[in-house]
Parts: structure tokens; sequence; C-alpha cells
């Protein structure tokens, strides 16, 4: 009788650890206490599982990819901060366009920031100066053109922060570069940041979607009087109507990537 117990207390411990193995193997939402804790793309936070990111393409959609509250190395996929929201805006550089309904899925909007440092913040065209952006299918056939939406260029002295070029229109420029002045580029200033949306021929802003590459051209080291200490980056932003509505950038992601020049960023 003894070992019989013995037999059905064994059995039970291996049934028990089974089910903790199976119930580990997709681990969002159960507990823990360290990373190791958790299944493979999950990390523990206030002691519960929750998905690991690199970009915002990583999480459910309407989810946004932000930096672990806990401080530790690393992303997370977190709740958007607006899944149902509406945009009523007509812009200045876009009067025709009307109004748009943003049901948290789709992603409008894109966040170029400056990131420079040292000599080129001197001058009065401060930090990165914008040419053109475009958002482009993964063959490199350009689907729009970025306007301006959200404009947090800094700088006191930055007097090339208009945005007369980013007006969802192609560049009316040949070749390399164009002369550099107001109506050519769009200077961010140090730390500065703009927010543009990509418009189709209809006057539509089109999703950012997975597959897709933004293209951002600055007078930088493809130009030949341009900075090679310029540098940018670029992330995605969940909330359109936060960011052209209320310059609130909080539901913008972590970069997807950047560089000085003409960089590609893939979605």
């Amino acid at each position: 009788m003894k070992n019989m117990n013995r037999l059905l207390g064994l059995l039970f411990v291996g049934l028990a650890s089974t089910a903790l193995f199976v119930a580990c193997s997709d681990s969002e939402g159960e507990s823990c206490l360290t990373d190791t804790d958790c299944a493979d793309a999950f990390v523990c936070e206030a002691e519960i599982c929750v998905q690991s990111c690199t970009t915002v393409a990583d999480c459910p959609a309407g989810d946004e990819c932000s930096a672990r509250p806990s401080g530790e190395a690393g992303n997370i996929c977190v709740a958007g901060s607006n899944m149902n929201n509406t945009n009523n805006t007509n812009n200045t550089n876009n009067t025709n366009n009307t109004n748009n309904t943003n049901n948290g899925d789709p992603v409008y909007v894109a966040l170029i920031t400056d990131v420079t440092t040292g000599d080129g913040c001197m001058g009065n065209d401060p930090g990165s100066d914008i040419i053109y952006a475009s958002l482009e299918d993964e063959t490199g056939t350009v689907l729009g053109y970025a306007s301006l939406e959200f404009d947090g260029t800094t700088g006191d002295d930055n007097t090339f922060n208009a945005g007369l070029n980013l007006d969802g229109s192609a560049p009316s420029f040949t070749g390399t570069c164009p002369e550099f002045d107001e109506t050519s580029v769009t200077a961010l200033g140090c730390g500065g940041e703009i927010g543009v949306r990509f418009y189709d021929d209809t006057n539509t802003p089109i999703a950012i979607e997975p597959g897709m590459q933004i293209r951002v051209v600055e007078f930088g080291n493809n130009c030949p009087t341009g900075s090679v200490s310029d540098e940018y980056e670029v992330s995605l932003c969940t909330d359109t109507n936060a960011v052209v509505n209320n310059e609130d950038t909080s539901s913008c992601g972590s970069s997807l990537g950047g560089g000085s020049g003409e960089t590609t960023i893939s979605i």
C-alpha cells in the first residue's frame, strides 16, 4: 500500500510538471519572477509575462513597441494609446484633405527625429535637413510623398524649418540634390522632429504597412556641400489624431532605423 501511494504521488507530480510546461509554452499573461520563467519572445514585467518586440511589426495590430518599464534592455508590446480615433484635420499643405477615420489598426504617421550632436548643431540650419521622404512598396515603387503634418522643429536660429518642400508632392528638382534653401529643405534643428503622412494620387492618406519602406533624402553625405554629421531616425505613430491635432508623439514607437543623407527604412 505504501508503494502504491508513493507511485500515485510521483504520478501527480509528473502531471503537474507537464501542465506547468504547457502553460509556459505560451506565456502571455502568465506569472513570473524573471525573464527565464517566460517562453521565447516573452519577458517578465511586473511579474507577468508579456510579448517582447524589436519593432511595432512584431506586435499584434494596434499595439505599440515601447521600452520596458523596468528599465531592462529591450522593448515590449503595449496597447495603443488610442485604438479608435478620428482625424478631422485639414492642414495647410493639403487643403483638399477630407476627414479620415483611424480604427486603430492602420498606421499613417511617420516621425522623423533628429539625433545630431556636435558641429551639426551649429549655424542657421541645425540638425538634419530633410529634402523629401517617400513611401514605397517592396520593389521601390513610390506610393506617395511626405506631407508635413506635425512641426516639432527646434532652434531659435533655425530659418529653414517652414516645411515648404514637404507638401505631399514629388520633388521638383532633378539629379542628386537641389539648391539649398528654405523651399528645398526642412531643417529639424538638433533634437527636433516632424510628423509626416503620405498621400496617394487621390489625396488620400496611405496606411503604412509591413513590407513597405520609407525613403528619406537628407542634405547630407550624398550632397556635395552636405554634412555627414547630421543624423536622423524614423519611427511610426499609432495615434494619428494625437500627433496631428495635439502635437503628442507618445504613440510613436521605437526607431525603425535611420542614418545620414539618403536612407531606406524597411517597415
